[in-house]
């Protein structure tokens, strides 16, 4: 089953072609660049993380991380469509919302599950989409040491802030679809 070539055991029971890569020379190593990419991603994505997250839960965010990865990534198949596009088919980013990963999160607790004095919310981390319930994110808590799914909770960005529009935003707005429908009128024939 195995044949020894040079100290090493290749397997060869569905007799494939193969071509060995020299020695220390990873460039041209598939398998090598693809390690590379996954480690300057992962770099990248921890970077993000806040200042106070728990460093030791790093590995909660792995699925995001590969996630992003793969939505960033053409498919070696179909480079047409992401890696994840060709695997799953297109992300619903309206069902499965992404935000930075280990972002501070406040998580509301429901009415039914609390206590009448207690407090609305509790502290937690966001480290990835919940891919089993719409409009989920999935929050580790540290004061329970468990993950969970929630749907109503608020960010707070240290490193990345959250895009706000302001009321000049809007009023240039629509000035701009002012203008356009003024611009380009409606065919409207009236009814007799």
């Amino acid at each position: 089953m195995f044949q020894r070539i040079k100290g090493s055991a290749i397997k060869i029971k569905y007799d494939l072609d193969f071509q060995r890569v020299p020695p220390n020379i990873h460039y041209q190593n598939a398998a090598e660049g693809a390690i590379r990419t996954f480690k300057n991603h992962m770099l990248a994505s921890l970077a993000t993380c806040d200042p106070d997250f728990p460093i030791a839960e790093w590995d909660r965010g792995l699925f995001q991380i590969g996630l992003t990865l793969n939505l960033l990534r053409c498919s070696r198949v179909n480079p047409k469509l992401s890696a994840w596009a060709y695997l799953y088919g297109n992300y619903d980013f309206n069902k499965n919302p992404l935000a930075p990963i280990a972002t501070q999160v406040l998580i509301h607790l429901k009415t039914d599950i609390r206590a009448s004095w207690q407090n609305h919310g509790k502290d937690g981390w966001y480290i990835g989409p919940s891919m089993e319930h719409y409009q989920c994110v999935k929050c580790y808590v540290p004061t329970t040491g468990r993950e969970r799914d929630d749907d109503t909770i608020s960010f707070f960005p240290k490193k990345i802030k959250i895009p706000k529009t302001t009321t000049e935003d809007f009023l240039r707005q629509a000035a701009s679809d002012i203008v356009f429908i003024l611009q380009n009128k409606p065919n409207i024939v009236p009814k007799d």
